[in-house]
């Protein structure tokens, strides 16, 4: 006969198998994404004219190295104007005085800072090989419909491109398919592609995913075809490139069609 104390263990064993059994699965790579950005606590910051990254860093009052890292900045020169940069734990835009010769209102630099930022210019072959490097437009023939950035009040963290119900989706760059299949709500069939580096780009809202998870896809290669799956009112790609798990502006990264 089974005395209490045995049926309790029993009971306890049970629970704690379960509970590893449930946490085996894990959450799907966007979902876990996903989560880890939404309890980040910060704000966007748009670049403006005349605005340094350096500049940007003391006014919020972060290490200018630690906005560069999270913000996958390579060169802090060349800082584009509308860029959004993520600012970790501020919880208000501010305003951010320019600094940057020729731009109205501020000073012409000595003449060290002007040979200083001289050396800092990019040939043009490392222009051309930068530019390489940049991602292709997932869809040809598309029209860019919806914006990176705030729209209806929420962050808006890629770009809509609308296009039949059907056209081929292809992958901006080459990489591995990290997800395929049902994403989080809203975002319906989708397909998440890891880069070389920390590059990461997302392809939602697909009628139907042609890659699977693990695949080895070339930059070009088709993975999807145009669909409205999930929170969608029409047929389009709700496309994101993502850097270090922080949505980034894909204009900026795509190149010119």
């Amino acid at each position: 006969m089974t005395s209490p104390r045995q049926l309790l263990l029993r009971f306890s064993l049970c629970l704690a198998l379960g509970l590893t059994l449930s946490s085996c699965g894990g959450v799907p790579y966007y979902e876990a994404v996903e989560s880890y950005y939404e309890r980040s606590n910060g704000v966007y910051h748009p670049v403006e004219k005349g605005q340094t990254l350096y500049a940007i860093a003391r006014a919020y009052g972060v290490n200018v190295e630690e906005l560069q890292s999270i913000n996958g900045i390579r060169d802090p020169s060349e800082l584009d104007v509308g860029h959004h940069l993520w600012i970790p734990n501020a919880n208000r835009v501010v305003y951010v005085a320019p600094t940057v010769p020729d731009t109205p209102g501020v000073s012409k630099p000595p003449v060290s800072a002007k040979k200083y930022a001289s050396k800092k210019r990019k040939t043009k072959a490392e222009r051309k090989a930068a530019a390489k490097r940049r991602l292709m437009w997932p869809v040809r023939g598309g029209v860019l419909t919806s914006r990176f950035g705030t729209r209806d009040g929420s962050n808006h963290h890629g770009i809509d491109i609308g296009a039949r119900r059907g056209t081929p989706v292809r992958a901006a760059g080459g990489g591995t398919v990290k997800f395929s299949g049902w994403g989080p709500t809203g975002y319906g069939l989708m397909i998440i592609i890891k880069h070389p580096g920390n590059l990461t780009t997302v392809y939602a809202h697909n009628s139907r995913n042609l890659v699977k998870k693990g695949a080895e896809v070339k930059r070009g290669q088709m993975i999807a075809r145009i669909g409205k799956t999930g929170r969608a009112t029409g047929p389009h790609l709700h496309f994101e490139v993502r850097n270090d798990a922080h949505p980034k502006n894909p204009l900026l990264y795509l190149k010119n069609k």
